[in-house]
């Protein structure tokens, strides 16, 4: 079985409509804004992987800060 490389760095992550993903709310519902400083940072690669199932139909793109 191969073991999926872990990082630790911190990255935000936009949709196809240049909104940065802010969190989850409203019993799961994801939470998107325009404006950068509200983005929410993640650390784990598996949390994008995540958001991508919940938006099959978005194209996701993440950058590191």
């Amino acid at each position: 079985m191969k073991k999926e490389k872990i990082t630790n760095k911190w990255f935000i992550v936009m949709n196809s409509n240049l909104e940065y993903f802010c969190g989850l709310a409203y019993g799961g519902q994801i939470v998107w804004c325009g404006d950068y400083k509200e983005a929410k940072p993640l650390d784990n690669e598996r949390k994008f992987k995540m958001l991508q199932s919940l938006c099959p139909y978005d194209e996701l793109i993440f950058d590191y800060i």
